[in-house]
């Protein structure tokens, strides 16, 4: 796990004994980041695989998880070879269905751009200022909004290129890889695709998990109920109307308006010019108001983004062990896993094969940065029950969006996975982390506490197969 900040970057070298037989890389990303900055990681990375890759798989069209391919694009696409590359199948640009399902969300996507453009051009201008500062508690509410402007740049530019606060498309990591790297050679993988990697790799057997297939009941849902997932933010309605009034912001001549029309008024009124343009009146004004409904769209496309990741179960035919690399899978993807229609017998008696993959599961990547709502509680945690589980998060306060650190770590899912790996749980970095934010307890405490429970031969496995380095943790999976 390459430790360039709050993202993915996964090499996976799968051996025969010494022998290096195959290798695998997970996404490339990080919150920021300057080429400078990234080029030590990407140099390292290419000299760990001798500048090749077996197969490159991208999890998601997300910031954290692309943003290496877009910044250190000439080290990626310059004496540096990858063979194929896995996506999910949201990504398959020639499908029908895709195309119709991109420009739906291209078009939230769009909006969201703009509501925030709006919102931090109001921000700026020194009249929305003084008359803010005019209200009551005016110069907190001033500073309440100045903050949720900020959260919302960030969102958007998780999703979305953006120059001069301005939507110039998707993101510029994600075209990198699709037209400078793959070269055509990608494959589209959807739930219950099942990928026998003989001859390259005997014994070994991928699974594919996600993203869903239903909109509605899988990909569009963000959290399940109590005991489903862990405590979570309030769910959000999808609202087309808004979107659609937002990008009627940028073509003045549609009729779509935020509000019905009964309430729009003819602009020859005669308070027009009497009442509502009158400086005084500023703060009686709510034009922009309904754009603050921004906020719960930004959360939605997040989500939804989230849930299209691709994921993967790696297991080793021999011993049954299973690796788990679900990108940010949220709860409806999670749930969904456990619809596919496998036809392959369980190994350890479970009802379904998803349950059984579970708990075979001995490596877990855990989704989305350790938040509330990464990680199913009954329909993945609770199933993850070898006794040799470990785990790797890509969580680094230092470079973190800001609003995330309110959610990560959650520390109802901290406990389980401590719990459950007995401190074989490796973060990005521990610094600022606490296992308890109530009671400031930090995380490296509580990983060392939790260490003490192994036996003395897990211990002595775990410290030979952990390495921690400046530019990366490394750990080996024992197959046997």
């Amino acid at each position: 796990m390459y430790r360039m900040g709050t993202g993915d970057c996964f090499i996976l070298k799968f051996f025969e004994g010494k022998k290096e037989k195959y290798k695998m890389m997970i996404d490339c990303g990080t919150w920021l980041g300057s080429k400078e900055k990234l080029t030590e990681y990407i140099q390292d990375l290419k000299a760990y695989v001798d500048n090749h890759i077996d197969v490159l798989v991208v999890t998601h069209e997300h910031k954290d998880h692309v943003y290496g391919f877009d910044v250190c694009r000439e080290l990626l696409t310059k004496d540096f070879e990858i063979d194929r590359i896995w996506m999910g199948w949201t990504e398959d640009d020639k499908s029908a269905k895709v195309k119709k399902w991109q420009k739906d969300f291209g078009d939230k996507k769009k909006a969201l751009a703009i509501a925030t453009n709006e919102l931090q051009l109001l921000i700026n201008d020194p009249q929305y200022a003084e008359t803010m500062k005019k209200e009551y508690d005016g110069k907190n509410s001033l500073s309440l909004r100045q903050g949720f402007v900020a959260s919302l740049n960030q969102l958007n530019e998780l999703h979305n290129d953006i120059k001069e606060g301005n939507y110039v498309g998707g993101l510029a990591g994600m075209k990198v890889v699709k037209d400078e790297i793959a070269k055509n050679n990608i494959d589209y993988l959807g739930p219950g695709d099942i990928i026998d990697m003989a001859p390259d790799l005997e014994g070994i057997k991928i699974y594919v998990l996600g993203p869903p297939q239903n909109w509605e009941k899988e990909i569009n849902v963000q959290t399940g109920g109590k005991g489903e997932s862990y405590d979570h933010n309030k769910e959000l309605d999808e609202d087309d109307a808004f979107a659609a009034a937002v990008h009627a912001i940028s073509n003045p001549d549609t009729f779509t308006q935020p509000f019905d029309a009964v309430f729009i008024a003819d602009n020859n009124a005669a308070f027009t010019t009497e009442l509502y343009d009158n400086p005084a009146e500023a703060w009686r004004k709510i034009d922009t108001e309904w754009l603050n409904a921004a906020g719960g769209m930004a959360l939605r496309i997040n989500s939804i983004t989230n849930n299209l990741s691709l994921a993967l179960a790696i297991e080793f035919e021999d011993s049954g062990k299973v690796m788990l690399f679900p990108g940010d899978a949220e709860y409806g993807s999670w749930a969904s896993w456990h619809n596919i229609p496998w036809e392959v017998p369980c190994r350890n008696g479970k009802p379904h094969f998803t349950e059984d993959l579970l708990s075979r599961t001995v490596f877990y990547k855990v989704a989305h940065h350790l938040s509330h709502n990464g990680t199913a509680e009954r329909l993945g945690m609770d199933m993850m029950t070898h006794p040799d589980l470990a785990a790797m998060a890509t969580l680094d306060y230092t470079i973190i969006s800001k609003p995330w650190k309110n959610t990560m770590p959650n520390s109802a899912l901290l406990k389980d996975l401590l719990t459950k790996t007995k401190g074989r749980l490796m973060v990005m970095n521990e610094e600022g982390l606490y296992a308890d934010p109530g009671n400031k307890v930090p995380l490296t405490d509580k990983l060392a506490e939790a260490r003490k429970r192994m036996s003395k031969k897990e211990r002595q496995d775990f410290e030979k197969n952990y390495l921690n380095r400046k530019l990366y943790l490394q750990y080996t999976v024992d197959l046997f």
